[in-house]
């Protein structure tokens, strides 16, 4: 028989009631394991989450640096450059066409990047016109600095002012370049080998646009010629003025160039010379000789804003606008953008004299009778006399 026979029912019962309070102390340790996990796991679950995210970020990072070193090495150079190269920025252009210059030339190797750090580079529309010394496979960047930097500029700078004829353009050329007067004498006279249209004048005079200009070591008469030509014909297209009409308005804006000063002048100027051929108001309808003492300092030689003789009045030549009526078989200089705009839009008025009352301002006069145009020639000569 064992201990428990001995036990009555009620020790029976109590040891069956302390063995299930053992029991369930035993199972409570489970309970304090899983807490720990569920503290624990999500921190170590989120730990790898961010290496995990690291990683990736490491590896894509160097995926795309990868590729885009890769991509910029496939439209840009490297640099430094070599060899040498010879590039002309012409007024006007925008990084997009200096851009395509540079390629065409060798330069750099695609428009995109240049494009890019020109936008992104202030002073970068500051680039001077003129033709730059350069290096063959630069990168875009140094090509920008490059061309930033006045001291590549190649070539001689001359600059032609406006209102100048040949005879005063040649020499500031050869001055400037070295080419001799004779050269370029030699090379205008073939004037429609440059594409310029045959005209009554059968000369390139007043078609050489004025202006700042780099023209290259070692060029030649011709080549300066046709440069100066190709921005005179990109003026004359860019307003529009039909080819056939090229002459005449060079005749007239390089009239109004030198017959007066300023600039709010030239649309008056443009509208007497009208006036005048048409025979408008006083004119009653019959063409007035225009008279102006610039067809004549063009036919002596002298300079512009001197008086005339009469004696030079009187000189025989088709240029004589006191005894021919017309307008002059060409122009007389070379004419600037003012005065080609004046001829496209000029003011309305029934202008036919004027005179500039003061030469030291350049004021000038309009009238529309001879007896007005005398009060104002009068008061010219008051002026001359006291500055006298």
């Amino acid at each position: 028989m064992s201990d428990e026979d001995d036990l009555s029912f009620e020790d029976l019962a109590e040891n069956q009631a302390a063995d299930a309070s053992k029991h369930r102390g035993r199972r409570r340790a489970p309970r304090r394991r899983n807490r720990f996990l569920r503290t624990v796991l999500p921190v170590v679950l989120v730990v790898a989450v961010v290496l995990g995210l690291g990683y990736g970020g490491f590896q894509g990072y160097r995926w795309l640096t990868s590729n885009v070193s890769v991509e910029q090495e496939a439209t840009d150079y490297p640099g430094p450059g070599t060899g040498e190269a010879t590039v002309e920025v012409a007024s006007g252009d925008t990084g997009a066409d200096i851009a395509s210059t540079l390629v065409d030339e060798g330069v750099i190797k695609s428009t995109g990047p240049f494009v890019t750090v020109f936008a992104s580079t202030p002073d970068a529309s500051g680039i001077e016109p003129g033709v730059y010394r350069l290096q063959k496979k630069m990168a875009s960047a140094d090509a920008l600095s490059a061309l930033m930097d006045p001291s590549n500029l190649a070539g001689h700078r001359v600059i032609i002012p406006e209102g100048l004829r040949l005879t005063q353009i040649w020499p500031l050329l050869s001055e400037a370049s070295g080419i001799p007067v004779e050269d370029f004498e030699e090379a205008a006279k073939d004037y429609t080998s440059y594409g310029i249209p045959e005209n009554s004048a059968e000369s390139l005079e007043g078609y050489l646009w004025p202006g700042r200009y780099d023209t290259p070591e070692g060029a030649t008469a011709e080549e300066v010629i046709q440069m100066m030509w190709d921005r005179m014909e990109k003026q004359l297209t860019d307003r529009g003025i039909p080819e056939d009409q090229w002459h005449q308005s060079l005749t007239i804006a390089s009239l109004a160039e030198l017959e007066v000063r300023e600039s709010e002048d030239y649309g008056k100027v443009v509208r007497t010379i009208h006036n005048r051929l048409e025979g408008a108001g006083e004119a009653a309808g019959t063409p007035m000789p225009l008279q102006f003492d610039s067809t004549i300092h063009y036919i002596t030689g002298k300079e512009a804003g001197v008086g005339t003789t009469d004696e030079e009045r009187h000189t025989k030549s088709p240029y004589n606008t006191y005894l021919n009526t017309g307008l002059p078989p060409g122009p007389i200089a070379s004419p600037g953008g003012a005065t080609l705009d004046a001829t496209l839009d000029p003011p309305k008025g029934d202008w036919l004299y004027f005179v500039t009352v003061n030469t030291d301002t350049g004021e000038t006069k309009f009238a529309a009778t001879w007896a007005q145009h005398e009060q104002n020639v009068a008061e010219w000569q008051a002026w001359a006399q006291e500055k006298d």
